[in-house]
């Protein structure tokens, strides 16, 4: 008979082998497994969010064929006023200049946003998102046609694009080829003849359309032709392996022969001015914060989103892992004589690390699956809070499962390599005897449970600055009356009732008041105007008709409001900061030269918030203008009666304005809404928060179970002594309500000099307290002293004579 050592068990005998010890192992330690298979589930599904988000942000654009070679013109200047500008719009003639004079220049494409058109389906006038477009669209971009010949399909300023399932809204077709729509352009009602039908844009494209007009349509009168206005974007397809600097030197240098006049009369005042061109790689303007993206360029974002959501997917999994770890090491001293028997029967440290790391590559293989689940279940909140249209099919993309795959490897090394490491280690005589203590202190077991708690406390301080910070600034007065104001939106048309709607509103009881005003009260345009002969303010001017400021309750500090009718046609109101920046001692009666015209001052009044608590007030000039101007109605309405005063608004709107859709507003929603992106991320860092601090806790509870199985003689002897439940429960939680301690005290500083930093992006905020680091101390404390109590007080009730009898 021959011995095993002449007959070595195959390969993938000892892997089957493996595999089946560890199965069994899971199964006979179902709380633990468990326990580890939930918090293992949490990471890893936070990590496929976040992977979704991440891969969505890096794929923009990168179907397109001609994607390296597409350049977008944008524009770097030095206004009068000596703020540096950058921009991504610029104007019309750009693109046939440059595409003539520069050989670089392969083709050429601008692209006008339209916004919300109207368009007629039977007796329902529906809004629907439109682009204009230059006729070679689809040479330079790739967005293929269903229907339709791509070199013509915008070859006709009669012609119209449709997306696929516009297409299929509308005639209930894709081959909608011949078909005609009719859609409102200034006020009247024009036919279009579907030329092309494009599939649907893909999601991750910065370039999105539902209706594709010609550019033609939207570039009637002589400012369009102007080379310094900018209201479209021009891209560019440039010759593979040209020189790019030399191709925007070559741009400005058209440009400056082109507003050589213009530029020559500004320079005499204002020498320092300039105004060059770029050309931005299509490829990065998705997360390219430098030059905006509008005027037909969707989905504009921030890399540094990206980063801050991967980095809180790292920081979940980290403790996922660090609980695996502890949790690991406290089973192990239950599975000492296991470890001495392989030992004796001549298993070496490496076939036992393999066993290991076998347990965890199963559990990480077993936790993946709920993880999908998650993530399934997840994905509609997590799409509509990242603002954008994921879908769990991405997860089943080759390069992702790949990407899945290499994560999971990582994370049974991660989680289990350092347990396999000590568990081998362990000496037989000390297993089979059970007398084997881990080694030294477990000094990294607690260092891990520090860096979980460390990582809470932060997510923790963060949720509770983000929470009072929104709070501060929804709650803020912004110096007019907001509760019970509508902003109703008015249609851009020439023949504008506003007269006529302001009397029909005012027959209701429940209806107070309205005035009007150009663009919505809670934005502006920003325009330059001289003061003094001589000093150029950049300012955000807004047209109001003499009942706004009345009706929104902003008081006069000084002056008078409008009167009413053509006498105020010259007449301007300044706030309190453009009377402090222009330096006259009494600002009124003087004069503001603005679009060629000479404003008189005749009032001043109190700061107001229009923009966010972001920026601080700046000077503001007021004017009132025709009915042309007024592209909004305020009305005040009984807040007690809502519902009737909605009612009436629609009603009254849709009889004046039959082929126009009622859009409204409520005012105090308008201000809270300029604060989304701070509601998603308060949002987002507390669910990370909640996910950081019970992961931790079954860190801590894993670590506290590694030290009662340590310790469980010594409870023993200490009950058999007298000691109560209450004196064994402290002994065993106070070491370890030390490590969370020794977390806040290494976490404060870093939170607060990070939320500091976050809070000066913001010039009305908060200040940070010593009370509210003290309240997140004393809470994470007392929720860390509950979780190791639940494990102490069942220690402290077990039998002594259990634990004692092996002695």
């Amino acid at each position: 008979m021959y011995s095993d050592r002449h007959n070595p068990p195959k390969r993938e005998n000892m892997l089957k082998n493996y595999l089946l010890t560890a199965w069994r192992h899971l199964v006979k330690n179902k709380v633990y497994s468990i326990v580890n298979l939930f918090g293992l589930s949490i990471g890893l599904a936070a990590v496929m969010l976040i992977v979704l988000y991440v891969k969505d942000e890096v794929s923009f654009d990168h179907f397109q064929t001609n994607g390296r070679n597409i350049y977008r013109l944008v524009h770097n200047a030095l206004d009068p006023t000596g703020h540096e500008q950058k921009g991504g719009s610029t104007g019309a003639p750009q693109a046939g200049a440059f595409l003539r004079s520069i050989p670089e220049v392969q083709a050429a494409c601008r692209i006008r946003e339209s916004g919300q058109q109207l368009v007629k389906k039977g007796n329902d006038i529906i809004p629907e998102y439109a682009v204009y477009a230059d006729t070679s669209f689809f040479h330079v971009f790739t967005f293929p046609l269903i229907h339709g010949n791509a070199a013509l399909a915008l070859s006709s300023e009669d012609n119209i694009v449709l997306s696929e399932d516009l297409a299929k809204k509308y005639f209930n077709t894709t081959d909608a080829i011949g078909r005609t729509m009719e859609i409102n352009e200034n006020g009247e009602f024009h036919t279009f003849t579907v030329s092309a039908v494009a599939a649907n844009t893909p999601l991750n494209s910065s370039i999105r359309f539902d209706m594709l007009l010609p550019i033609e349509r939207s570039l009637h009168g002589a400012w369009t032709q102007a080379w310094t206005n900018a209201y479209l974007n021009t891209f560019f397809i440039i010759k593979p392996g040209s020189d790019i600097k030399a191709v925007e030197k070559k741009m400005t240098s058209i440009f400056d022969q082109n507003t050589a006049r213009q530029f020559a009369e500004l320079r005499k005042k204002y020498p320092n001015i300039y105004y060059n061109y770029g050309l931005q790689p299509f490829l990065k303007i998705h997360l390219d914060k430098a030059y905006n993206a509008n005027n037909g360029i969707n989905h504009w974002s921030d890399v540094s989103y990206s980063y801050t959501l991967g980095s809180i997917a790292l920081f979940i999994l980290l403790i996922a892992c660090i609980n695996f770890i502890n949790l690991t090491l406290a089973r192990s001293l239950r599975r000492g004589k296991e470890i001495g028997i392989r030992k004796v029967a001549g298993g070496s440290r490496g076939q036992l690390i393999t066993q290991f790391m076998s347990e965890s590559l199963i559990l990480n293989l077993l936790a993946f699956i709920p993880s999908l689940l998650l993530v399934q279940v997840c994905l509609p909140w997590f799409s509509e809070l990242a603002n954008k249209q994921l879908s769990v099919s991405y997860l089943f993309h080759t390069s992702t499962l790949l990407l899945f795959g290499a994560l999971i490897l990582c994370n049974t090394l991660l989680s289990g390599f350092y347990p396999a490491l000590v568990l081998s280690g362990f000496r037989p005589v000390q297993t089979l005897y059970g007398k084997f203590r881990l080694t030294g202190r477990n000094y990294l077991g607690k260092s891990l449970v520090i860096i979980q708690f460390v990582i809470a406390v932060f997510l923790i301080i963060g949720t509770i600055v983000m929470q009072q910070q929104f709070r501060f600034m929804s709650k803020k007065d912004p110096g007019y009356r907001t509760a019970g104001i509508v902003d109703v939106s008015l249609p851009d048309v020439p023949d504008k009732k506003i007269d006529l709607l302001r009397s029909e509103l005012a027959k209701y009881p429940f209806i107070r008041q309205s005035a009007v005003e150009s663009i919505g009260f809670t934005n502006s345009n920003w325009t330059q105007m001289q003061v003094n002969n001589h000093d150029v303010f950049d300012v955000p001017f807004y047209r109001m008709d003499e009942f706004t400021l009345p009706m929104l309750k902003i008081p006069f500090v000084a002056g008078r409001n409008f009167l009413g009718g053509a006498a105020d046609s010259g007449d301007c109101i300044i706030n309190e900061t453009m009377a402090l920046a222009s330096g006259w001692k009494n600002p009124i009666g003087q004069r503001i030269s603005w679009d060629k015209h000479d404003y008189t001052i005749i009032g001043i009044v109190k700061d107001f918030h229009m923009a966010s608590m972001r920026a601080k007030i700046s000077p503001a000039f007021i004017t009132k203008g025709n009915i042309d101007y007024y592209g909004n109605m305020i009305v005040s309405i009984d807040p007690n009666r809502k519902v009737d005063a909605i009612r009436s608004i629609q009603s009254t709107y849709k009889k004046l304005y039959p082929n126009n859709p009622c859009d409204y507003a409520f005012l105090d929603d308008m201000l809270v809404g300029q604060y989304k992106s701070e509601q998603r991320w308060m949002t987002i860092i507390t669910t990370a928060a909640v996910l950081a601090i019970f992961i931790s806790c079954l860190g801590l509870f894993g670590l506290a179970t590694l030290s009662i199985e340590q310790r469980v003689k010594e409870i023993g002897v200490r009950k058999v002594l007298g000691a109560s439940l209450v004196d064994i429960t402290s002994l065993l939680s106070k070491d370890f309500v030390r490590l969370v301690v020794i977390a806040f005290v290494i976490a404060s500083p870093a939170a607060w000099y990070f939320y500091n930093k976050w809070l000066q992006d913001f010039a009305y905020r908060i200040h940070l307290s010593w009370s509210l680091f003290l309240i997140v101390g004393l809470s994470t404390l007392a929720i860390s002293f509950f979780t190791v109590s639940i494990r102490a007080a069942s220690a402290a009730l077990a039998n002594p004579a259990a634990s004692l009898r092996s002695e």
